[in-house]
């Protein structure tokens, strides 16, 4: 009888989160051995067929990579000894992969730290500055628990994972936030598992529960949208340009602050405001209502057609793209402080940000009647139709339109006001902050 060998998972001996090993199982001569690769997975998560993990498990790229590294290490053992007289046994082969991993344990262990900071090099370069500065934070936060700037990949154990969960409970930091830094976290052991960089056996996070809790709704009443409207403040005040902030994003269908913070001119053409937002890289088309004209012509009068400066004066143009995002981040920030004062004096009891004013706007919306299709469709949500924004045809357009038109009326109707102040043929220098 021939040499074979197969991948398997053991049912023989199941964990006891019912998980079963995943193991090489070597034949020769009526008799096999078996070699862990490290995890271990559900029976409905494995395909005996094709020998590999379904995508049912969050980890299969990572372990599919480690059954492929493995297998291959198999095959180079067999070209290798394929002109030997004497057979082939299945220890040999055990001990091959396993002096494999002896080999690997005498060169530097691979650091998470610097593995991050060259992923964050990458996104950079790319122009990925968001995704760079999660990544940074993430880091960040590593290294300052630890209190050093190298960090083993091998010694973020489950519990490691647990004790540092344990010190950012007590720092007092916010539960999703700790979510978004595991997360990250999680994701760098996957990119290295995947590139070969590390091992599967030292994956930390089979058996951890990344933790999140349900964020509450964001979105305010079209009374509580009337109050903030019509509140009285001092003009040229921190708040009464943030909230200028707040309403012009209300009034162009929720627009994300770090968008409408950078739109230029090239992005007004023929009345209409024409985007791709930043977070999705979709594309969007509406009508600039007159509410939003009245607003935006308090921050400018008028721009060279070939200018490159934003619209609004509250954050400067760079070439620096990571400085850039940081300006952007510190003015919502402003912005949402100010909006929880505002929403204190309007005794709103209500954790207001910018974020508000799309959910507010699709709630409003949808009290007024539009269906949930249409309001998915204003947002640039995609519901089997892969056709969004400036791909509407101009029919569809102007629904939108008209919808936008009604919802932004349903707020200043209801405050029975004008907008929070006179906008027109003014001119402001720098906007205070």
């Amino acid at each position: 009888m021939g040499f074979t060998f197969k991948f398997i998972v053991d049912k023989v001996h199941p964990k006891k989160n019912c998980t079963l090993p995943v193991r090489l199982r070597i034949y020769f001569e009526r008799i096999y051995k078996e070699h862990s690769l490290g995890f271990a997975v559900l029976q409905k998560e494995w395909d005996e067929k094709l020998q590999q993990v379904l995508p049912a498990n969050e980890n299969y790229l990572a372990y599919n990579t480690k059954i492929s590294s493995t297998r291959s290490k198999v095959q180079k053992f067999l070209l290798l000894n394929e002109d030997r007289e004497n057979p082939i046994t299945a220890e040999e082969i055990i001990s091959y992969i396993d002096q494999k991993k002896g080999k690997s344990v005498t060169k530097d262990k691979p650091d998470i730290i610097n593995y991050g900071r060259r992923h964050i090099e990458k996104l950079q370069a790319s122009g990925n500055i968001g995704n760079a500065i999660v990544y940074s934070c993430a880091i960040n936060k590593l290294k300052s628990y630890v209190g050093r700037d190298k960090l083993e990949f091998e010694a973020i154990t489950y519990g490691f994972l647990e004790d540092f969960n344990t010190s950012m409970l007590v720092d007092g930091i916010k539960i999703n936030s700790i979510s978004n830094y595991f997360r990250t976290i999680r994701a760098l052991f996957n990119k290295a598992i995947t590139d070969g960089t590390l091992e599967a056996r030292f994956y930390p996070f089979s058996g951890f529960k990344i933790r999140g809790e349900e964020t509450i709704s964001r979105a305010l009443t079209r009374l509580e949208m009337a109050k903030i409207t019509s509140l009285e403040l001092p003009e040229n005040s921190p708040v009464w340009h943030q909230r200028n902030l707040f309403l012009l994003s209300y009034c162009c269908i929720g627009i994300n602050l770090a968008d409408l913070l950078t739109l230029t001119r090239e992005n007004l053409v023929d009345g209409r405001l024409i985007f791709r937002r930043k977070k999705t890289h979709k594309v969007y088309s509406m009508l600039v209502q007159e509410k939003a004209k009245e607003i935006f012509s308090y921050y400018f009068t008028s721009l060279p057609e070939d200018s490159k400066e934003f619209l609004l004066p509250f954050v400067k143009q760079k070439n620096d793209l990571v400085q850039l995002k940081r300006d952007i981040q510190q003015t919502i920030k402003n912005c949402n402080d100010q909006l929880s004062k505002l929403a204190e004096q309007c005794k709103i009891d209500k954790p207001v940000t910018s974020y508000y004013a799309r959910y507010s706007w699709a709630n409003i919306a949808r009290t007024l009647g539009y269906s949930k299709d249409l309001i998915s469709e204003a947002l640039g949500h995609e519901y089997g139709n892969k056709i969004t924004g400036i791909y509407l045809d101009h029919y569809e357009n102007t629904i939108l339109d008209g919808m936008n038109e009604k919802v932004i009326a349903a707020v200043f109707e209801t405050s029975n006001c004008l907008p929070p102040a006179n906008f027109h043929n003014k001119r402001m220098a720098e906007p205070v902050m």
